[in-house]
């Protein structure tokens, strides 16, 4: 059933830090990339200052009609992450496609669909026996929460490691310094 898909990846979401708006959805009108209404296949709508998450039901049992379909929603949330960069800030898109079937020419669209990172990211779930499969390959809801993240150490200029780190940070290009951190510096110690 889909509401046990939005239950458990609306617990996942607000872990990783996503709000969903009053209504749960993502809704704008007028809207040049965007002229119609919202898609009706929508489920539900996550968002943070650096992400937005689309969940939305694949009724299609080939991969042509599945691909159809999420063409129509990729363009949706692409319009919606339009609007949210005019504001200044680089949002990235996850476009969560939940299938109403499972099927072998299907699978075959779940590998093609999420190789395709045109405008947004793309991640298939399927419900089997089991419950719904693949929701923690879902990118930006498996971050770990404010709580869960590593407290860093600030600063300590008379730290001769911290110290050497900077000055080599200072003159290093990308490998060299990358080298050079995993062979000299822990500061996780």
């Amino acid at each position: 059933m889909l509401s046990d898909l939005i239950k458990l990846l609306d617990e996942r979401a607000t872990e990783a830090g996503f709000t969903s708006p009053e209504n749960g959805v993502l809704t704008f009108i007028d809207d040049p990339h965007w002229p119609g209404p919202p898609p009706t296949t929508q489920l539900k709508y996550w968002s943070t200052t650096f992400a937005s998450v689309l969940l939305v039901r694949v009724d299609g049992a080939t991969a042509e009609e599945a691909w159809i379909e999420t063409k129509h929603a990729e363009a949706f949330l692409d319009a919606g992450l339009l609007r949210l960069e005019k504001k200044g800030s680089v949002v990235d898109g996850y476009l969560v496609l939940a299938l109403a079937q499972s099927n072998e020419e299907l699978k075959q669209f779940i590998n093609d669909v999420e190789k395709d990172t045109r405008f947004v990211r793309k991640h298939v779930v399927y419900k089997d026996a089991d419950g719904w499969q693949r929701c923690q390959r879902i990118t930006p809801l498996g971050l770990a929460g404010p709580y869960e993240q590593a407290d860093y150490s600030q600063f300590v200029p008379e730290n001769e490691e911290m110290a050497g780190l900077l000055a080599s940070l200072s003159t290093s290009k990308g490998k060299e310094l990358a080298r050079n951190h995993g062979k000299k510096w822990d500061l996780n110690e």
